[in-house]
């Protein structure tokens, strides 16, 4: 009988955030979740256990925003191609409309305080901004006066209707209706608008800009009531990317490039305090919310920060990646769930299974390729910036302690012995040995590497190639002498791994298939593993050495017991939808996957 794995836990990416753009955070206070964007993929994050997350897949474009309806049954989002789609908060996802709406991106929407219209902004040709009902698409007004990009927008949330805007032309335009047609513009602002939010009573909307202004207005007529937040000492040294209401409306909080997010009084318009997130370039903020009791601010870093404005400081950070990523390194041996991951940035993070990120670290200034769990102090990995680099552990943000070796070209793959401490690194037309950051062998090859290993009792490396060979070496003294060729692969080899005793080698290759080998005798000792459907991307050994899981292209993870048929494989479609970057026995019972996607999952066995 297969055995049978169940995802347990997802840790979804923090949001997609660019230097010098706002980036939107919505939520919805009964449904203590808030909502967010990373490439095509939506997050629903609880706010109250912030490691408990889903992950919607419903676009087929990278996605601008996202909000929920004001009874929070339903979800609106907004993409790329000026795309808005609304589907039901609830399980099954339904989708009740995709419709095209302006030209281009999407920036910002909002749901008009009944839940029958929305009103959606952002950059194209032709329209930037309409308002719609969601369930017909019928219109509900003409937006004049706008001649570039709209960053933001809001619905007045009681009655008179209104629907104010921000855009790059330095406008914040007023709209009345419906239908809604132009009432006024304010041209105050001397820079991009990159926020306008109403008051929860309605009364009074801010603006806020890369002027480094703030400006409050009637929240009926539109006028301009006062500019605040320019008095020396109380102003923002940076560009203010957005802002957000506390539920009471008596209080409004505004994030800027200055690395602060500041608190004001709007009774007096006076700042009550500044919360200083950090110094460095990822400090800055971009973008904020505040959701019932659960003030949140946005780094560059991507970090969510709850922010606790009474005290003025930060109660809690997390942590994670922004990008999709590209490796993953566990010790199924180690008795422990932690594992690492890296992404496309160069950043690490270090995981426990069950509790979600602990720290994160820059390590890389390019794609990490590879990593390796080297000890449970260090971490080495190889990356497109052509360097090898041991990171000390736990990872300390800015202050980690990283060991940097330069390599003298590309590394395409790597493999770790513990035992012995060494590092094999294949290039193009060649394979180097390296131990405490020194090469101490290294040999040229007649054929492209494409994959490597190295074995855990460190006496024999195999490197596959692009015709689908495998050439394994006996590593003696120091040295290589070549030893055994394993010719049954028709594919170029894509991954490799050594089962923990050394006596068996997985191979798996670009069309699919996935061989174990008798390294003593050279020889396949198990075949017919050809249930993917794409490039094999990464393989690791259950700690018994009695199955092993598989990631691939194809989204998929296979679990292979080896004393069983094919037939009783395990698999695990659709674990990442943009392919799976690696996977990993945590223990006996569970494992970890990382993807392209951004997300890292754990999976435990249940039967």
């Amino acid at each position: 009988m297969a055995s049978q794995w169940t995802n347990t836990r997802v840790y979804a990416p923090l949001p997609q955030v660019e230097r010098g753009y706002a980036t939107v955070i919505s939520g919805h206070q009964d449904k203590d979740a808030c909502l967010y964007a990373n490439g095509k993929c939506i997050i629903k994050r609880s706010l109250s256990n912030p490691y408990d997350c889903e992950t919607l897949f419903m676009h087929t474009l990278n996605v601008g925003v996202a909000r929920f309806s004001p009874d929070g049954k339903w979800i609106a989002s907004g993409d790329a191609g000026g795309t808005v789609k609304v589907f039901s908060s609830e399980e099954d996802r339904k989708v009740m409309n995709d419709l095209p709406v302006i030209g281009g991106k999407v920036t910002d929407l909002q749901w008009a305080p009944d839940g029958k219209k929305i009103m959606a902004v952002g950059e194209g040709r032709g329209q930037v901004a309409k308002c719609f009902a969601w369930d017909r698409g019928s219109n509900f007004g003409e937006f004049d006066g706008l001649s570039r990009k709209v960053n933001s927008c809001d619905f007045r949330p009681t009655s008179p209707f209104r629907i104010v805007t921000g855009s790059e032309d330095c406008k914040v335009n007023v709209y009345s209706g419906p239908p809604f047609k132009f009432t006024k513009s304010n041209t105050k602002h001397t820079n991009f608008v990159n926020c306008v939010r109403y008051s929860p009573d309605g009364a009074r909307f801010v603006s806020v800009s890369s002027d480094k202004k703030c400006a409050i207005y009637d929240g009926e007529t539109g006028e301009l009531i006062q500019e605040f937040g320019m008095e020396k000492g109380e102003a923002h040294t940076g560009s203010i990317m957005s802002c957000a209401w506390s539920p009471d409306s008596s209080t409004v909080i505004t994030a800027a490039n200055d690395k602060t997010v500041k608190v004001w009084d709007i009774a007096t318009l006076k700042l009550k305090s500044t919360i200083k997130l950090g110094s460095d370039l990822e400090d800055m903020q971009v973008g904020c919310t505040w959701i019932g009791d659960y003030p949140l601010s946005l780094s560059l870093s991507g970090h969510l920060n709850y922010l606790d404005v009474k005290s003025g400081s930060v109660r809690t950070q997390i942590k994670g990646h922004t990008k999709p990523l590209t490796t993953m390194a566990a010790d199924p041996l180690g008795g422990s769930e932690t594992f690492f991951t890296a992404s496309y940035d160069g950043k690490v993070a270090q995981w426990d299974a069950s509790e979600g990120c602990k720290s994160t670290a820059f390590v890389h200034s390019n794609k990490p390729v590879r990593m390796h769990l080297a000890n449970a102090e260090t971490v080495v990995s190889v990356g497109f910036d052509d360097t090898l680099r041991a990171t000390s552990l736990p990872l300390k943000g800015k202050d980690t302690a990283i060991k940097t070796t330069k390599l003298e070209a590309q590394p395409r793959d790597s493999s770790h012995c513990k035992a012995s401490g060494s590092t094999v690194v294949i290039y193009e037309k060649k394979v180097e040995l390296l131990k405490d950051g020194s090469s101490f062998c290294s040999l040229d090859l007649s054929y492209d590497a494409t994959a490597c290993a190295i074995s855990p009792d460190g006496n024999e490396v195999a490197i596959g190639s692009k015709s689908g060979k495998v050439f394994t070496f006996a590593l003696k003294s120091g040295t290589l002498e070549a030893s055994k060729t394993l010719e049954r692969h028709r594919g170029e080899i894509s991954s490799m791994a050594y089962s923990h005793d050394s006596s068996m080698l997985a191979t798996g290759d670009s069309i699919k298939e996935i061989l174990i080998w008798d390294t003593a005798k050279g020889e396949v000792k198990k075949s017919r593993m050809v249930y993917h459907s794409s490039r094999i991307t990464s393989i690791s050994w259950s700690p018994d050495n009695a199955c092993i899981c598989s990631g691939s292209i194809d989204s998929s993870i296979i679990v292979w017991p080896l004393d069983l048929p094919t037939s009783k494989r395990t698999s695990l479609p659709l674990a990442h939808l943009e392919g799976v970057q690696g996977v990993s026995f945590l223990s006996e019972t569970k494992m970890a996957s990382v993807g392209g996607d951004g997300i890292c999952k754990v999976w435990e066995k249940t039967a």
